[in-house]
This record gives C-alpha cells, structure tokens and sequence, in this order.
C-alpha cells in the first residue's frame, strides 16, 4: 500500500508586503500554491497511490473563495477518474465556522468533521486500513485532542491525521498540543500531521512526519518545501520525499573585504545570481553581505545595487533578489573589555534585555502594519538584539 502525505497548501495566499516586484513574478509567486499542488496530484497519478491524506490548512483563509474551491474540485476529479480517495481535515486556517460558498465536492473525497472520527478504506486485494481524524470547529482547538483518538480493531493499518502543535516547538502556535509519548501510546502505525511548516521525520517508530507546506510564503519558509509518499509492506515502511514547491526561497552570504569596492562586490553578487539560475528553478533571494568593518554599505547603497540587480529580463524560471542584508561584524565589546563605562552599560543592558515583544508591541497593533507581519520566532528575536546591540556599539564607536 502507498498513499501521499501532504499539508498547509494555503490555496489562496495572498503574499502580502511585495508589491514592488514585478508583476509577471508576483503573478507566478500568488500562482505558486496550487501549482505545487497539481504537483501532488499528478505524482498521485503517475505513481499509482492508493490514496492521498491532507492534513488541514487546505486554504488560507476561513472564508475560501469560490474559484479557489472550484480549482480544487477540478484537481479531486482528477483523482476520482483514477479511483484515488482523498482524505482531508481541516486546520486552524480553513477551519468550519467560516464563512464561504460551499461546493460540492466529488464522491472519492472525505472530509473529516468537528468531531474526530474513523474512515474506512479497502483496496481490491482486500487490505484495509483505518484513518482518523478531525477537522477544526474553529480557529482555535487549544484542547488535546489527542485524547479523542480511538483506535478501532479491524484494519491492517491505522493512519492518524493531526494538524497540531508537537510539544517543545514554540515556532507556531500551540493548537492540538500532543506528546509522542502519546502518539506511540495510541499503537498507529503512521502519524500523518500538519501545522508545522518545515519538514521535520519527527519519529521512525512510529512512524511520524511533518512534511511542511507544499510552498514557501516567505523568507521564513525557505529551502525546498514537498510532501511525503509513504509505502508500507507488511512491517516495513517507507517514506520518501517529493519537492513541489515552485518557487524557493534562499538566503546566500557573500563576504567581502573593506578594499574590494563596488565592482567587486557587484560582481561576487552576480556569481550568485548567475549560480542559481543555473539551476532551473525560480529563486526569492536574500543576500546577506558580510562586510567585515567596511561601513560604506548605507541603507541607501543597498538599496541602489539590489535595484540594479533586479534589472534585466526574467525568463520562466527567475532569480529574484528580494533584499540585501548587511552583517556587520563588528567586535562585540563586553563591559569587562576595554572600552568605556557608558559602552560598557550599553552592552550589558543588550545582554540583559528579555522584553522584545513588548518593544515590538506597538508595530502588531498599528493598523498599517500588522497586516503585513508575522510573528518573530524565539530565534530571530536572539538575531535582531545581536544586530542591535552591534548597530548601538558601531554608532558610539564611530562617533565618540
């Protein structure tokens, strides 16, 4: 037996915050999510699954739009045409309070309710397996919903779909919390789950995966994103990894020194560029430019050569540099070095610091630009008081 794992394909996503990029590449980036969702069906189909499991989040929005549906009845049909069953619940995203036109959808699709609930399914060789699942009442399921799931004797195989929050992550929030001392407890024999959006093997045995979301959004959700296809054979399992994602988003370091001016920068940039395109798949970069003590790089500079890299003509596959990033590596003086009794006070301050959400407080309720901001993990938080406290130091160093 062989199914397809895939989840958070965030249909619909409107890629808010880049409309100074062009408008053939934005087309291609709002395009991006259901493309790499025909990627999963077509996979299904050249590979002969004997179904396909997504696990919530299918849309973006709880509100889903009509045409949105109407191309992922189209996909389903082309599975019913090759007798592949889809199984789906739906995520803190697209979850059932929402309000939308409903279409129907084709009879090989069963859409899990609010309620956890088990799924039949039988091949023709008579091999069956129980699938279990829910889908969100609403956006917030905060309980552990891990406790409803039943195991129900009966079935060679025991799939459980689970769109929630694995302990111990703090990157998203924490919906569905479960332990895998309670995923192994319940005895299934594949885990299939989704909110996660990185792909993450989070146990052999048993067997439980995130494979992420079909495409990156953001920065954030850089690399190669795919799904999963999972083949069992009595005991044995297997699970591979197939990309989908359309567009990939990539940050690359170029160092240089304080002597090398603009051509040669210019010129390490464009071996980047030139690197990637190589490669045949559309690229959202980021370059980050380690500058060692050369303080010429001014927001305005970098701002001029990203525009200059940004010119010229992007053919069907595109390398897109979306910002530079400048990584000053200035020494990080501590109070028990050398330096002055104010930037020493300035450093432990830094270093002392553990409020950066309430400084950030007010950007999330400014009503321009809280549409446009996600929230900052534990790690990025870390980054940007480094780089700040770095920036504070330069300044005072270059200017006492």
């Amino acid at each position: 037996m062989k199914f397809i794992h895939a989840a958070d394909l965030h249909l619909d996503s409107p890629f808010s915050g880049l409309k100074d990029m062009p408008s053939s590449i934005l087309k291609e980036l709002r395009e991006s999510p259901f493309k790499a969702f025909q990627t999963i069906i077509n996979e299904a189909i050249s590979r002969q699954v004997d179904f396909i499991v997504l696990s919530g989040d299918l849309f973006d929005g709880e509100n889903r739009s009509l045409r949105t549906q109407v191309r992922f009845r189209t996909e389903m049909e082309k599975l019913q045409q090759h007798q592949i069953p889809a199984y789906i619940i739906h995520g803190n995203h697209d979850h059932l309070s929402g309000s939308w036109i409903t279409v129907e959808l084709p009879d090989n699709v069963h859409v899990f309710s609010g309620q956890t609930g088990v799924k039949r399914f039988e091949k023709i060789d008579g091999t069956t397996v129980h699938l279990y699942g829910f889908s969100y009442p609403r956006r917030q399921v905060r309980e552990r919903m891990i406790e409803t799931y039943i195991k129900a004797e009966g079935a060679d195989y025991h799939i459980g779909l689970l769109h929630g929050n694995l302990e111990g992550n703090s990157e998203h929030s924490p919906y569905a919390p479960f332990s895998l001392k309670e995923l192994a407890a319940k005895d299934f024999d594949y885990w299939a789950l989704g909110h996660i959006h990185k792909h993450q093997v989070v146990s052999e045995d048993p067997l439980v995966i995130y494979p992420g979301n079909i495409q990156g959004r953001n920065r954030k959700e850089s690399g190669v994103k795919g799904c999963m296809l999972i083949e069992f054979d009595g005991d044995m399992k297997r699970h591979s990894f197939i990309e989908t994602s359309e567009v990939i988003w990539e940050s690359e370091t170029i160092e240089r020194s304080a002597e090398g001016g603009f051509d040669a920068l210019f010129k390490q940039c464009k071996e980047v560029i030139e690197r990637k395109g190589s490669d045949g798949r559309s690229f959202l970069l980021e370059l980050k430019l380690d500058a060692g003590d050369a303080a010429g790089a001014s927001g305005e500079y970098l701002e001029e050569l990203t525009r200059i890299l940004q010119e010229g003509d992007q053919g069907e596959s595109f390398v897109w540099v979306n910002k530079i990033k400048l990584i000053q590596s200035i020494p990080m003086n501590r109070p028990n070095e050398s330096i002055s009794p104010f930037l020493a006070e300035v450093s432990r301050l830094a270093s002392e610091f553990d409020d950066t959400e309430a400084a950030l407080a007010p950007l999330y309720i400014h009503p321009g630009a809280r549409r446009f901001l996600d929230s900052i993990e534990p790690e990025e938080q870390i980054e940007l008081l480094d780089e700040a406290e770095r920036w504070l130091l330069h300044i005072f160093e270059a200017n006492k």
